[in-house]
């Protein structure tokens, strides 16, 4: 399928994109990622939570709530000129392309001096076309009664605290608000450490993806798991252990 959106408008985007990265000093893991555009082949689980099931919120080792992204947010979490490393400076220019697009709701989990620690962005089924655009058909039609989260980030200061799995499982539930009784999410099946965040947030196996690319075209391909594949491909013990 191809993106919607004018010719005019993909140029805007990839001229702003240029500009972050040399703002972001982010050249080579933005060669890299052109580079993975030629040839490659990338699995990711689908991950699925029915907010309608018992779940108990987990719990962070620092007080934390969630709350929609404010413009106050963006430098304290997104700031490309902060002293951060290679890897953290690309991870804040993706996000910001993200949040720059208007896309979705992000929403930011903060300590108790209100300091964003952590954002993700949830997304209902009225925004299948947008999303279908910006991210150019990675992730399944969004039925009335689903939403998807996408593009979680934790700042490396931040890390270690258990904010992923808490702050997740309190956004997906503001899913409820859009009518959404499903909420979905991928990860790569090598992010072992995201995986286990996912699935103490409540989220659980349910579909097989591989994204395919080749001379700059993509493929994704969707696959339902059997019963046997979503025991296999869960990464913490049926108890949350």
């Amino acid at each position: 399928m191809q993106d919607n959106i004018s010719a005019g408008g993909t140029l805007t985007r990839y001229v702003r994109f240029a500009k972050t990265t040399l703002e972001a000093g982010t050249i080579k893991p933005t060669i890299r990622s052109i580079g993975h555009r030629v040839r490659s082949s990338t699995p990711s689980y689908g991950l699925k939570r029915d907010l309608t099931a018992p779940h108990e919120t987990p719990v962070a080792k620092i007080p934390i709530t969630v709350r929609p992204m404010i413009d106050a947010d963006v430098e304290p979490i997104l700031d490309l000129h902060a002293e951060v490393d290679l890897t953290e400076r690309w991870e804040r220019q993706t996000r910001g392309r993200l949040l720059d697009s208007g896309i979705g709701r992000p929403y930011v989990a903060v300590n108790e001096d209100d300091e964003p620690c952590y954002v993700q962005w949830l997304f209902s089924s009225e925004d299948n076309d947008k999303v279908r655009s910006f991210f150019h058909g990675i992730f399944p039609v969004l039925g009335p009664n689903e939403a998807l989260l996408e593009g979680a980030f934790t700042p490396v200061k931040h890390q270690g605290q258990r904010i992923m799995s808490a702050g997740m499982s309190m956004i997906a539930e503001k899913a409820t608000d859009l009518g959404a009784r499903y909420v979905v999410t991928f990860v790569g099946t090598d992010n072992i450490a995201s995986l286990k965040g996912c699935e103490r947030a409540g989220f659980l196996p349910y579909i097989n993806r591989v994204e395919k690319r080749l001379m700059g075209r993509r493929f994704v391909e969707f696959q339902e798991m059997s019963s046997a594949e979503v025991e296999q491909a869960r990464v913490l013990k049926p108890s949350g252990a």
